[in-house]
């Protein structure tokens, strides 16, 4: 793993599913995390978690090197072939919360 840069824009996502397509979308999600560490240079952590509180929550954890390198990643291919798995998972909103250290 790089190490993260202090300046770092972290981003964190909750993702709600159908707990019935929890595999599935489990296996998107870390095929996506993988993709995006291998391709985007921008990109210097993205960690994939299921939440233990609530099935079929998952939530991921990213340290980009700027808002330009998060915006491309939305675009990618691998992008795309995750969000056609989630897609039909989504179970409520996908909520996307830049952070800056306090």
């Amino acid at each position: 793993m790089t190490d993260v840069p202090a300046d770092a824009l972290r981003v964190v996502a909750t993702i709600p599913t159908d707990p019935a397509k929890s595999e599935e979308v489990g296996a998107a999600l870390a095929t996506l995390a993988a993709a995006t560490l291998a391709n985007e240079e921008g990109c210097y952590a993205y960690d994939v978690y299921a939440s233990a509180a609530t099935p079929g929550v998952f939530v991921t954890v990213e340290a980009w090197r700027g808002q330009a390198d998060l915006d491309a990643h939305m675009s990618t291919p691998h992008m795309a072939d995750a969000f056609g798995v989630l897609g039909g998972a989504i179970a409520g909103d996908v909520a996307i919360h830049p952070l800056r250290a306090l």
